[in-house]
């Protein structure tokens, strides 16, 4: 990619990001990229895309970061050159982040935590009674095998029914 200037144009920020016109315009629209009027800000747009921290789409380092964020620097001198900029700039790409992150919730990109914990436990559980049911239904059939080439072919046997049965319940289990 090439060095970013302050604003760009929707096909020149394409040719930036080196994907087509139709996907910044996209983004654009859904609110993902950080516009200035019809030009995109090259740095806040890269950083909401690429994920960085604001103090790396700031000028002036982790210091102006800080101060647009609302930090301690910001109440103490009072305002100074461009906070003000950084600042709007700052809350841009956190709104533009969050737009981002409800579009691929809603669109089921991501689950909510709790539901993942939820899921999760309730997986487990199902793995944990099913194997700790081995024993009480294997005892009788393993008693009566001498030969441990049987008895581990009817282990392998069973644990991989059972593992084929979890999966199974688990791909048609989506909600």
């Amino acid at each position: 990619m090439k060095p970013a200037s302050d604003l760009m144009s929707q096909a020149d920020y394409a040719r930036h990001r080196n994907v087509n016109r139709s996907h910044i315009s996209r983004l654009a629209k859904r609110g993902i990229l950080v516009m200035r009027g019809k030009l995109v800000d090259v740095a806040a747009s890269d950083a909401v895309l690429d994920d960085k921290p604001v103090d790396q789409v700031l000028p002036d380092g982790p210091a102006a970061a800080q101060t647009a964020r609302g930090g301690a620097d910001s109440l103490a001198g009072g305002p100074q050159p461009g906070n003000f900029a950084q600042a709007r700039t700052a809350e841009m790409v956190f709104r533009a982040r969050l737009r981002k992150l409800e579009f691929e919730t809603k669109s089921g990109r991501f689950l909510p935590s709790d539901e993942v914990k939820v899921k999760w436990y309730t997986l487990t559980r199902q793995i944990r009674d099913k194997l700790l049911a081995l024993p009480t239904k294997l005892a009788p059939q393993l008693a009566a095998l001498s030969e441990v080439t049987e008895i581990r072919d009817l282990l392998d046997t069973e644990i991989t029914a059972l593992l084929r049965g979890l999966q199974e319940e688990i791909r048609y289990q989506r909600h």
